[in-house]
């Protein structure tokens, strides 16, 4: 969910916000709502024993109704790390776009072409 928002939204919202650093807060808030949802989501599909995409559980094998309820600790570090590599790559795409709609709009001069030789 917030990586087809990443995917979609940061390059766009970099682009067309005015401000960047309005831009990175409104991506950041929206981020953090739908990786919110999208958590809960996948804890309730594996708690009810749901599987998600192409049959997968989300953290392991379906719990049995007894708690404390076991699951893989390396799993949900890895859910973790996945996620905000998916944010860093948001927040780069949002300055991308801002540096990009600033360049056209020619308040950043591109880069000198050096000659060697």
């Amino acid at each position: 969910m917030n990586l087809l928002f990443t995917v979609l939204g940061a390059f766009t919202l970099g682009r067309l916000v005015p401000h960047r650093a309005a831009a990175l807060v409104t991506y950041l808030v929206v981020d953090s709502f739908l990786f919110s949802f999208q958590t809960l989501n996948v804890l309730l599909t594996w708690m009810s024993g749901g599987n998600g995409m192409g049959g997968a559980s989300g953290f392991g094998d379906s719990p049995t109704g007894t708690f404390p309820i076991d699951y893989a600790t390396g799993e949900v570090v890895g859910y973790g790390v996945v996620n905000l590599a998916i944010t860093t790559v948001g927040v780069g795409l949002v300055l991308l776009g801002a540096r990009l709609r600033d360049r056209r709009a020619g308040r950043v001069p591109a880069p000198e072409t050096v000659t060697v030789g």
